[in-house]
């Protein structure tokens, strides 16, 4: 072996392997490098029916898929034992490996033969209808007292459970095979912007992602349960979900049940909060493309009615330092009007006496359809800066 510095140290998932033989006997080894480096290695089985994929791997974390030939098994029917090397540059193990003859199978109607809990798991992956079924059936429980299932007591109180599918995912979970199904939400926050005067639905989706297809439900609960946020559902159902694991949880937003411009409401869902919010826009915007100016400059005043109908838009500045090319402009979505700043000879002479480096104004600015009046007054700085 080629040492590195630092030195690699290995880690291996288990100090055991417990095989059932059946039809099909596999598994699965995890190695990983606790230290430094690079880990190398190989891996060795001292028993023909026992091998390893890959044998030989480069790499901190790797997964060593075994397999349990019966036809090699030089035709034990009972238990034997056998010995696994890992050797890599981070250290050797050696695995104690036992196999036993399946006392009893199961042969599910696909022609599939189930020799132990673990098979019997990679199965309900496959054929989740079918593993439901056979769940339930007094041959599986025989299986169990065959391969000696050390909860019997608990899978039988699992075996009442009226849902099946949360009965076998807490079953995989006491067996080991799987951890308990976890969700998410990839995004948290929702907002919406409508015009003013816009009272159409709102509708979205708030997306859930559970960690495995394993069983998941949680209840969907609105803090303030307001009039215009409405689900199609209080509870999130594991059925929601599609095959990527994903489920989309409708709602919709009256704006016409909303007399503020901003609303918001916090919603919970798998140990997770959500927030929506919705926005009525302002029937007129208007803002500066800076903040100050030179004395001898130029700006834009950037317009945006929300209304949805045309404007008529006038500008004014009580001091003439600040200049439009005209008074009145029509806006119907979005515009720009284009303004100078430049001191006259007297305004220039006379902040010399004043010895003031800089001068504060504002800009009028007004938007009026019939009957309506819009009015906004935007702050300017001009000086040497």
């Amino acid at each position: 072996m080629n040492f590195e510095h630092p030195l690699p140290v290995l880690n291996v998932s288990a100090e055991a392997i417990h095989i059932e033989i059946g039809s099909t006997s596999s598994g699965e080894l995890i190695v990983k490098n606790s230290g430094g480096g690079t880990l190398k290695g190989y891996v060795t089985s001292r028993h023909r029916a026992l091998t390893f994929s890959p044998s030989e791997w480069v790499g901190n974390a790797q997964t060593l898929q075994y397999t349990f030939d019966t036809a090699l098994a030089d035709g034990a029917d009972g238990d034997f034992e056998t010995m696994v090397y890992v050797c890599t540059n981070g250290g050797e193990t050696a695995i104690h490996v036992t196999a036993r003859q399946a006392q009893m199978v199961i042969t599910a109607r696909d022609g599939t033969v189930i020799s132990s809990v673990r098979e019997f798991y990679q199965y309900s992956l496959a054929q989740p209808a079918a593993a439901r079924q056979i769940f339930t059936d007094g041959e599986f429980y025989m299986l169990l007292l065959a391969v000696g299932y050390p909860y019997m007591e608990i899978y039988e109180n699992l075996h009442k459970d009226a849902n099946r599918e949360r009965a076998m995912d807490n079953f995989f979970i006491l067996s080991g095979m799987k951890q308990k199904t976890t969700a998410t939400l990839p995004q948290t926050s929702f907002v919406f912007d409508r015009r003013p005067y816009d009272a159409t639905p709102v509708r979205g989706y708030i997306t859930v992602e559970k960690s495995d297809a394993g069983f998941y439900e949680a209840p969907i609960e609105v803090e303030n349960a307001p009039p215009w946020l409405t689900f199609s559902a209080n509870r999130l159902l594991s059925g929601d979900f599609d095959a990527d694991n994903r489920a989309r949880i409708p709602f919709a937003i009256s704006p016409a049940m909303i007399n503020t411009r901003y609303a918001c409401e916090r919603v919970y869902i798998a140990n997770h909060e959500a927030e929506i919010i919705f926005r009525r826009l302002p029937p007129l915007q208007a803002k500066l493309n800076r903040d100050s100016f030179r004395y001898d400059d130029h700006g834009v005043i950037e317009i945006t009615n929300n209304t949805g109908v045309d404007l008529s838009v006038e500008v004014f500045c009580k001091d003439s330092f600040v200049r439009f090319n005209a008074r009145s402009y029509l806006v119907g979505g979005r515009y720009e009007i284009p303004f100078s700043v430049k001191l006259s000879a007297f305004s220039h002479a006379g902040r010399f006496f004043r010895k003031t480096p800089f001068m504060r104004t504002s800009i009028i600015v007004k938007g009026a359809r019939p009957g309506v009046v819009h009015r906004l007054e935007i702050p300017l700085s001009a000086g040497e800066w």
